[in-house]
């Protein structure tokens, strides 16, 4: 397995542990993505496993979309198990495919985006009243990667960086870099 792989599914299985825990009554909650609530947030979680399940069988990210949940855990699962059987197939991390970002490797891709869950962890975790708890080498790569990539960040779901401690912990910085209040 790929250290971008290995990233990318350990901060899958962190959003999904917060997903499990999620009460029925908090899908409704509002989040820390401004506009979206928890429901919106996974079914933007579901919605990205979709597409890189697409592009890890050939199928380029233009053709994804932000699905419409029906039963929000369930839904989550399916695409969960989705995503990880259509990364486990052999050479699915070397197809390359549209992205977003130009054409890239699965692989690369996926290194990319890890970041995605991982932010999200935190978003759903908020909006449903549970404890942020997100894996420190995760949390300093992904605030790394989004330190490098600076002001090509900011937009829709991004805001301007909110000013945090030298001495705040990753978690804080990762989750202030990328426009929230930690």
């Amino acid at each position: 397995m790929s250290a971008n792989r290995r990233r990318y599914v350990k901060a899958l299985y962190g959003f999904d542990a917060v997903v499990q825990r999620v009460e029925e009554s908090c899908w409704g909650s509002e989040s820390p993505c401004e506009g979206w609530s928890a429901l919106d947030v996974l079914a933007h979680n579901v919605g990205m496993c979709e597409m890189i399940a697409g592009i890890a069988r050939g199928i380029p990210a233009d053709t994804a979309q932000h699905p419409t949940l029906g039963n929000p855990k369930k839904d989550w699962i399916d695409a969960r198990d989705d995503v990880l059987e259509a990364l486990d197939q052999p050479g699915a991390l070397e197809i390359e495919v549209g992205t977003p970002w130009g054409h890239l490797a699965v692989d690369r891709f996926v290194g990319i985006v890890a970041v995605d869950p991982l932010l999200h962890t935190f978003d759903l975790a908020k909006s449903s009243g549970q404890a942020v708890v997100l894996d420190e080498e995760l949390a300093k790569a992904a605030y790394n990667q989004l330190e490098k990539a600076g002001d090509m960040i900011r937009g829709e779901r991004f805001g301007p960086a909110v000013p945090v401690a030298p001495d705040a912990s990753i978690t804080d910085k990762l989750i202030a870099i990328a426009g929230r209040n930690p």
